[in-house]
């Protein structure tokens, strides 16, 4: 846990970069398969509020 608040912002900016390729990735590709995938994931991080439900990311 120490670790965690010790390195929260820099944990931060990992997701949103994963979260931000991956984005990147879902939209070159033509399957739905993927884009619901990455939709669950932005639903889990928006119920943590790490991110809004529309991908984008809380200040």
């Amino acid at each position: 846990m120490e670790w965690i608040q010790n390195n929260g912002k820099d944990l931060l900016a990992v997701i949103g970069a994963a979260v931000a390729l991956a984005t990147a990735v879902v939209k070159l590709t033509p399957t739905q398969k993927d884009d619901n995938a990455l939709s669950k994931i932005i639903k889990v991080l928006s119920a943590l509020s790490l991110c809004n439900p529309d991908g984008s990311f809380s200040k």
